[in-house]
């Protein structure tokens, strides 16, 4: 089941129609289905299965390329920015 069908072990309510992945609802935010260490090597745990934030988050990451967002959490971990997007 490819395609943002996360196991429901992994969320928790955050509303009445809306979750959210284990870890990420209040700080220190860290998703359950994270692994590793930060700045060093992250995986997430049900990449295949992960929901449609995580696939549209940064998707050129792996490759060097950031968007703000991603930049953003980079910084809360105090880690450099990747390079932006070509305009």
């Amino acid at each position: 089941m490819p395609g943002g069908q996360v196991p429901a072990g992994l969320i928790e309510p955050i509303g009445a129609r809306r979750v959210c992945m284990r870890g990420t609802a209040a700080a220190p935010r860290r998703c359950v289905a994270l692994r590793g260490q930060i700045g060093v090597a992250v995986s997430c745990a049900i990449y295949e299965f992960r929901p449609g934030a995580c696939s549209d988050f940064a998707p050129l990451a792996a490759v060097g390329r950031g968007d703000e967002a991603c930049n953003e959490a980079r910084r809360r971990h105090q880690l450099p920015p990747l390079n932006p997007l070509p305009a």
